[in-house]
């Protein structure tokens, strides 16, 4: 199914998207965004808009992003959370990044009346992703992904992240996609998994 067939069958979807730093979640999400009229949340987003605006939360996360850590839960979920009561359509972008995140994500999705139709793991190797990252650095000049940020980001996404895609596999949740190739590959993989 196309994404325009998606949007002509008017589905209502509240999608997560996991993986990997460089996985290409953003640029896909911001594709269906696009073309679909969806929300698009992304906590680095809004992290990294925060820190931009030298808001008090912004100079907070900024103690823990420049460092390649995560910045803590209860910051996250507060600024997260009174957005999904008033959003139909909404693909998550790094949110959620923890078991805990997760599992309070399902509370207040709960509270008001809906669940997650859609949990999108996009797969990559390794070494695609830092090569990625890298290429991100030199066009972006993010200072999260310096060499020894990736490091650090990567043993993070191990230790704290990757146990999501399992909390979502036990209740059967969880769709993976291949993420390499090109970022057209990609989509057409995305598409069907979604449609």
């Amino acid at each position: 199914m196309t994404l325009a067939r998606i949007a002509l069958k008017g589905l209502a979807l509240r999608i997560v998207f996991l993986g990997p730093p460089g996985a290409g979640k953003g640029t896909q999400a911001a594709m269906l965004t696009d073309e679909l009229g969806y929300q698009h949340l992304s906590t680095g987003d809004m992290i990294r808009d925060e820190m931009a605006r030298g808001t008090e939360l912004g100079q907070f996360a900024k103690t823990f992003y420049d460092k390649g850590n995560l910045v803590p839960d209860e910051t996250v979920i507060d600024m997260i959370k009174f957005r999904l009561a008033d959003i139909e359509d909404v693909i998550l972008d790094g949110f959620p990044r923890t078991v805990v995140q997760a599992a309070t994500l399902d509370d207040e999705l709960s509270k008001i009346g809906v669940s997650l139709d859609r949990v999108i793991f996009f797969r990559v190797d390794v070494e695609e992703l830092v090569e990625r990252l890298e290429k991100r650095r030199e066009i972006e000049g993010r200072v999260d992904d310096e060499p020894e940020a990736i490091r650090r980001r990567m043993d993070v996404y191990n230790r704290e992240t990757a146990p999501v895609v399992d909390y979502y596999r036990d209740n059967d949740r969880v769709t993976e996609i291949d993420a390499l190739g090109t970022i057209e590959g990609v989509r057409e993989r995305l598409t069907e998994a979604i449609a």
